[in-house]
Order: C-alpha cells, then structure tokens, then sequence
C-alpha cells in the first residue's frame, strides 16, 4: 500500500490538473459562445445565398457562366484541411487527418494527383512528417476567424483556380451542430457546384399560391455572375473556417469537461486510499503502545 506522503502527492497533483482542465474547459466555452453567436447569424444567409446562387447557375447560358463555374480539365487536386493549432481537443484532429487520408486515396484512385493546404499545426505535424505533397500552409487564419482573412484566403484560392494552378480544390472540415456534435465533411469548394443547398431550406409562407418568377437581371446575366458567384466564395470559406473554430472549441470544451469529471473521480478514489492509509497507520501505532505497555506492566 501507497505511503501517506505518496498519497499526499498525488491528491495535489490531481488538485492542480482539475484546475488546469476546469479553466481551459472555460476559455473553450467562451470561444465557442461567440463563434456560435457568429454561426446563428449566417445559417439563413448563408441558405438564402446559396439558393440565389443555384436559381443564377441555372438561368445562365454556356458563355455567361463564370470561370469559378467551370469545372477544368486536369487532374490536379488541391486538398484544404481544416484541423486545430493545439491539442486536447479529444479525437477532432485524429478524425480529420482520417478523412484527409480517405479522401486523398478515393481521389488517386481516380488517377487526381493531389496536393494539400494544411490549416492547423496539428494536420501539419502529421502529414509533414510522412509522404504527403504539402503545396502551403496557413495556420493563423483559424486563430481568431475574421471576415478579412478569409476574403484574402479565398482570393488566393480563386487565383490558383483561374492560372490553372489547380483544376479542383475541395476542404475536409468539421460542420457544427452543437457543442457535442459536429458533422465532418468533405465538399468541393472550386468549381463552385450547380448544387448547393443539400439541407431543405424552411418554406417562407406566402399569402397566394403562384408561380416564381423567372430572375431578372440587372445589367446583364454575365456580370451578375461575376461579381456574385466571387463574393459567394469569399462569404463560403468563411462560413467553413467559422464552423471549424466552433467545433474545434466545441471538441475541446468536451473534452476538458470530461478530463475534469475524471479528475473529480480520481479524487474521491484517492482521498479514500488516503483516508484508509491514515487510519491504518494510526491503527498500527495504538497497537504498539498498547504492546509496549503490556510488555511494561509484565
């Protein structure tokens, strides 16, 4: 049995960990409230502008349709993944270098020669240290989720698009639900796809049953598309980048909840062994006074 001392140590230790876990299980809590906050706002937009997107798509004629439409004739691939900068965030960076991994593979065995943007030091730890193509990295752009860093990174993306750099860029990234559920995915950012809207939008009720009617569009089809479809890709990764900082924060905040709850076990456990311990000792020691004065007395 564990010495009083032995038993001491480890209860402090513990103490201390609890401490640590409890705190960061709050900062995670509190990132995770104002990505949600953020995410609330553009689940209806972000609805509404794909739907626009798709009803554009589908008014424009072969010549009208925008570059970032066209799907190219290559094999190259870019492949966006989207994990985290630290750890203890439970499985949420093992998950994401898995479905990297799967995909990479679905697509070679497509004959795509594929190329990857790694977003998150974790990804970077891993696939950098194996025989994977890492094309470039950006990891501050997850740190903080802005509207003007996204912007850039998707400025950068739609440039690779248009000099042929690559012929299909798609992202593997967490989509969240809620602090214990987030759905990971993987969808082709560029060419933007003819279909979108895969959730079925809520139905706006309306007084009298007609028709819609067909878009109108001012001043022309083809520079509507032009200028709409650019700023779609833009507001997108920034959609994806704020859905993988919550559910990262998410991933985390359970994660240092349950390591807590742990801790809390442990201690109990412990603070019994300490209790048993001690009362054995003091035990052992009124047996030896009371034998040494019997042996007194005789």
């Amino acid at each position: 049995m564990a010495s009083l001392k032995e038993v001491r140590t480890r209860i402090a230790s513990i103490k201390s960990t609890r401490q640590i876990t409890s705190a960061m299980k709050m900062v995670a809590s509190s990132k995770l409230l104002k990505a949600q906050r953020g995410i609330t706002g553009l689940r209806q937009y972000a609805g509404s502008l794909m739907q626009m997107i798709e009803n554009l798509n589908k008014e424009l004629q072969p010549e009208e349709k925008s570059l970032f439409t066209l799907a190219g004739e290559g094999k190259k691939v870019l492949l966006l993944a989207i994990a985290s900068n630290k750890g203890l965030c439970g499985t949420y960076n093992a998950l994401v270098i898995k479905k990297t991994i799967d995909h990479i593979s679905n697509l070679e065995q497509k004959g795509f020669e594929v190329q990857l943007f790694l977003i998150g030091r974790r990804a970077e730890d891993y696939f950098k240290s194996r025989e994977f193509q890492i094309f470039e990295t950006n990891h501050e752009v997850i740190d903080g989720v802005n509207y003007a860093d996204s912007s850039a990174l998707a400025n950068h993306f739609m440039n690779l698009f248009s000099e042929k750099t690559f012929d299909r860029i798609d992202v593997v990234y967490n989509r969240f639900k809620n602090a214990v559920i987030h759905e990971l995915l993987v969808e082709q950012f560029l060419p933007v796809p003819a279909v979108l809207t895969k959730e079925k939008l809520p139905e706006v009720p309306t007084k009298f049953n007609v028709e819609e009617p067909a878009l109108i569009l001012e001043p022309s089809r083809k520079e509507v598309a032009e200028t709409m479809i650019p700023k779609f890709i833009q507001f997108n990764i920034f959609r994806i980048l704020l859905d993988a900082s919550a559910s990262e924060n998410g991933a985390r905040m359970t994660a240092m909840q349950k390591a807590t709850d742990n801790a809390t076990e442990l201690l109990k456990n412990l603070t019994l062994t300490y209790n048993k311990v001690r009362q054995a000792q003091i035990t052992r020691e009124i047996v030896e006074i009371v034998s040494g004065a019997e042996i007194f007395n005789e």
